[in-house]
């Protein structure tokens, strides 16, 4: 019997599955742990969404903490942060070199027990548009995030998740649609992180295949 790969999901409210203003939570992991399931790939999936969180200086301790206190290691580590810190207007470069880079680098460093790093884009929100002052440090983050996963040494140890790239809210013309994934202006609906689970399951499946 083939045994269970262990994931970790961490990052703060999109990791938790936030919507209908905090009353309800549906993960992106929920969808996951079913794709995977569906290609006789068995996976546990320890969910680790704080919502509100910033990455610096909270994120990075609690991550800490995590790999510290598991006797038992993860095949993969799905971290998505920066959302939050962007709210408090920190810059891009702040985000990423004091706090993104470092949660990277501490997992990578767990070479002795092969743990693989699935690297998150930021998605947009409603408040700003993307020619905006404020979004524009988003998208520098995101370029950040890039040149990170695609600059890495160990490309056999991570990839790249550019949710970015497949879930918008401002350029999505059908009002309909955005109505079935986006919940308000930052978090989505059970659809909408159902789609983010599927981004997330092609991209570690197609590394998963390369490697086997």
């Amino acid at each position: 019997m083939q045994s269970s790969l262990r994931f970790l999901a961490f990052g703060d409210s999109l990791t938790a599955g936030f919507y209908n203003y905090g009353l309800s939570y549906h993960p992106y992991a929920i969808k996951l742990l079913n794709l995977f399931s569906s290609v006789n790939i068995p996976i546990i999936v320890d969910k680790k969404g704080i919502p509100g969180e910033c990455v610096i200086p909270s994120m990075i301790n609690r991550l800490e903490n995590i790999l510290n206190e598991n006797s038992s290691h993860y095949d993969w580590i799905i971290v998505l942060g920066g959302t939050n810190d962007l709210a408090y207007k920190q810059s891009a470069e702040y985000i990423f070199n004091h706090g993104l880079k470092l949660i990277y680098d501490m997992i990578l460093e767990r070479k002795n027990l092969n743990t693989k790093l699935s690297v998150m884009t930021i998605i947009e929100n409603g408040f700003y548009t993307p020619d905006s002052t404020y979004d524009k440090q988003r998208q520098i983050l995101n370029n950040m995030i890039r040149n990170y996963v695609k600059n890495c040494d160990d490309q056999n140890r991570i990839c790249l998740i550019d949710i970015d790239k497949h879930i918008n809210y401002h350029s999505m013309n059908d009002i309909k649609q955005r109505d079935i994934i986006w919940d308000d202006f930052v978090h989505l609906t059970p659809d909408g992180y159902d789609l983010m689970a599927k981004i997330i399951f092609q991209e570690i499946f197609n590394k998963i295949n390369q490697q086997s």
